[in-house]
């Protein structure tokens, strides 16, 4: 069993004192695997994310990585530290695609040759021709392009943990399904711990490890794809694969 990264522990998060967004989660994450986190909007799961980087705090509970508690951490060297992927990609417009990607090398001081170098090879990994694409600025990239620069951003300081939050939920079903089996073979070469956010469940049965269910706040089930497929333990869950094997999603 590989060691825990990430843990959640008994975690609550309310924005205002009558609307409860997470309820008294249990999650952990370990060393090499993608969880995913499924739900319909507004079930906590990008909530539940965005506290792995700090940006936002638990109002009871603790979050933790490698069993030490976020909330001792320095928030902008655990942002350095934590690669984050958006779902429409946040690249800074006025800056090329070599600085976008070079941001959190720049931020950490690495020499200019050394940032050359990784963005040269990061561009390379995503497949983005880099002597074609380094110069470019973000709006004369497609959407799928956008992504895959965004990614390579989140990879620049070779993070231990990955988060994507709908990273391919804006795209076309032909450049998703793309990026998707990009995805994958990354996965596999890069051997990243990775929490990812979807509404989607074919998504999230194709591309994790293990898949997280949320509703209303609650975390349903935990398990893998064969779990929640053969033995799910919620009504709930067996109405996402019921709208999923009709194409349909809520």
């Amino acid at each position: 069993m590989n060691p825990s990264v990430l843990s959640i522990r008994d975690v609550s998060k309310e924005f205002d004192s009558d609307v409860r967004v997470l309820d008294r989660v249990d999650l952990e994450v370990v060393q090499g695997e993608t969880l995913v986190l499924i739900g319909e909007s507004g079930s906590g799961k990008t909530t539940l994310l965005r506290m792995f980087n700090g940006l936002t705090h638990p109002s009871s509970g603790e979050v933790r990585i490698h069993g030490e508690p976020i909330r001792v951490k320095d928030p902008i060297d655990l942002r350095r530290h934590v690669g984050y992927v958006q779902q429409d990609a946040g690249l800074l417009p006025h800056w090329t695609v070599e600085e976008n990607v070079g941001l959190v090398p720049l931020l950490l001081g690495w020499e200019p040759e050394r940032r050359a170098s990784r963005v040269r090879e990061l561009l390379d990994l995503v497949h983005l021709e880099p002597e074609r694409f380094r110069a470019r600025y973000p709006i004369e990239l497609s959407g799928g392009q956008r992504q895959r620069v965004a990614f390579a951003r989140a990879l620049a300081a070779d993070p231990e943990i990955v988060l994507l939050d709908e990273p391919f939920g804006a795209l076309d079903a032909i450049t998703r399904h793309e990026l998707q089996r990009q995805f994958l073979d990354l996965k596999q070469r890069l051997k990243k711990t990775m929490v990812m956010v979807t509404h989607d469940v074919d998504e999230a049965l194709q591309l994790g490890d293990r898949i997280a269910v949320l509703k209303e706040g609650r975390l349903l089930q935990i398990g893998t794809p064969t779990d929640l497929l053969n033995d799910p333990a919620h009504d709930y869950i067996v109405q996402l694969l019921h709208h999923r094997s009709h194409g349909v999603y809520p």
